[in-house]
């Protein structure tokens, strides 16, 4: 049983203006899906996000995802999705147009049986918190927070706390896609590139690289990741001999298309 006192906490209001005034600061880099969450965590602790938009004529776009401190799969749960598990979607058609409107879902409610399996179960996902539009045209942009199933399920007061920064986090995840419009495709090119050279690479020399492919410190990856910065170089150096490679820029001409570059089995 979990007991909490709200007249200890500070104002959902409050909480949310500091959380939102730190993740402004972000707005325009490509490290904003790592910074923003790891702020939004000091809030409202959640395990993964990610924004993406669906329409009814073409397939979903996903515009930034990332983890906190733990393996990353949301690029992975989103392709399960974009590839046919959209059109079974029914968690937004209770969605005004027009409105932001806030959701609130558990995996026991996902109702079509694949889309609860192949991305919350599989993923172990246990909850949804979603602020979303839909556009008169019918699309629905839509920032969404996770918790997995090694963390409690979200309290009234999470709920409070989301609802009082949730029109100020939908507008600055906008202004990020304005001004980062393939920050997330090249994102999804590299994990994808870096999986396929490297299938059986473990997942935190996985998380290391992209990080560092985002141009990340190894200090900043060791405080996204929740290990020391000697760690992270432990998983870099494992990762940088098992692709043959010494630096970071043979990393990037790797995934991006560079010759005679060889991964060592």
């Amino acid at each position: 049983m979990n007991a909490w006192t709200l007249a200890q906490e500070r104002p959902a209001p409050e909480l949310a203006l500091d959380a939102l005034s730190q993740i402004i600061a972000h707005i325009g880099t490509p490290l904003f899906p790592s910074r923003a969450l790891t702020t939004i965590n000091r809030a409202l602790p959640a395990g993964s996000w990610s924004v993406y938009r669906t329409a009814a004529a073409t397939r979903p776009v996903c515009y930034l995802s990332d983890s906190y401190q733990r393996a990353d799969t949301t690029g992975l749960c989103f392709r399960a999705y974009r590839d046919g598990l959209y059109r079974e979607d029914r968690t937004f058609d209770a969605l005004g147009a027009d409105e932001l409107g806030i959701l609130h879902l558990t995996a026991g409610e996902v109702r079509h049986p694949e889309h609860r399996r192949l991305i919350y179960e599989h993923h172990r996902l246990r909850e949804r918190l979603s602020a979303a539009r839909r556009d008169r045209d019918g699309g629905i942009l839509t920032v969404n927070l996770y918790r997995h199933d090694d963390q409690p399920g979200f309290r009234d007061r999470d709920l409070r706390l989301f609802e009082a920064m949730a029109g100020g986090l939908f507008a600055t995840v906008e202004r990020q896609i304005a001004l980062c419009p393939g920050a997330a495709d090249q994102a999804m090119q590299r994990d994808a590139a870096l999986r396929r050279i490297a299938p059986g690479m473990p997942p935190r020399e996985v998380e290391v690289c992209l990080r560092l492919l985002r141009g990340m410190s190894h200090d900043g990856i060791a405080c996204d990741l929740g290990i020391s910065a000697t760690t992270v170089k432990t998983y870099r150096n494992r990762a940088y001999a098992r692709l043959g490679i010494h630096r970071t820029n043979e990393l990037f001409a790797l995934v991006t298309g560079g010759q005679g570059l060889r991964v060592q089995s």
